[in-house]
């Protein structure tokens, strides 16, 4: 008991230091606040992703780099939106506006999954490989485990805020992780699984990329419908 208490006492005299700030002390107490800095965070760490992924293929003339590095920008611009609505309206408070851009969202990823599918039927139809050096596939790995962490966390912490707009956000972290997955499985496939195995690698990324493909699909068609059925059952409802 006495070492519970010791190892408490810093934790607890860390949040009094804490509290003492303005800023800080509403991040510990405001879910709405913390969900909206740590989607800055987020929104940051993806950024640099983009730019450590789009200048790797350009040093290294890699056209795949270069894709995965504008569908992560595709993403980081849907999140982005979603963080510039966030900070202008009250949460809840206007549910229409909310279910629109869920939709919106729900009608771009499916535009998404197409890219993601024709990348996925290109690797295993014209074999083409991912040669990272070893740094880089050690950062790609970094990062591919923060995204899947986050899109963890997303599914339990947005579901309490009730909001189709958080949810939406959700989703496009999802999408990011899933794909930081099959980018991680190809480089690490051919710099581990030997370069001969070709059947190998082709069974894993197709099914692989067949498992994205029907999460994303079944997710995205999902929001389209969930959503246009809460407009139009709002659109009965007498206005007040």
């Amino acid at each position: 008991m006495k070492k519970t208490k010791r190892k408490a006492a810093p934790v607890s005299r860390l949040k009094r230091r804490l509290r003492d700030s303005e800023q800080a002390a509403r991040y510990l107490d405001d879910p709405f606040y913390r969900a909206e800095i740590n989607l800055y965070f987020g929104t940051a760490v993806n950024a640099g992703y983009i730019i450590l992924k789009f200048f790797s293929g350009v040093i290294l003339r890699s056209d795949w780099m270069i894709v995965f590095a504008l569908y992560y920008t595709v993403l980081t611009i849907l999140r982005s939106s979603l963080i510039h609505y966030i900070r202008r309206n009250e949460r809840k408070q206007n549910m229409r506006a909310e279910y629109r851009r869920y939709r919106l969202v729900g009608i771009m990823m499916l535009g998404l999954n197409v890219v993601l599918s024709g990348i996925v039927s290109r690797m295993i139809g014209k074999d083409e490989a991912y040669e990272y050096p070893g740094v880089l596939i050690y950062a790609m790995a970094a990062y591919t485990f923060y995204a899947v962490t986050l899109a963890i966390m997303g599914l339990f912490r947005f579901h309490r805020h009730g909001s189709p707009v958080f949810s939406a956000v959700k989703t496009v972290n999802l999408a990011a992780a899933i794909m930081a997955l099959i980018n991680l499985e190809a480089a690490m496939l051919h710099h581990f699984g030997g370069g001969d195995d070709t059947r190998f690698r082709h069974t894993m990324l197709g099914i692989s990329g067949l498992g994205a493909w029907l999460i994303l699909l079944c997710i995205s068609v999902y929001m389209i419908v969930h959503a246009s059925g809460e407009l139009s059952r709002m659109q009965k409802e007498p206005r007040e």
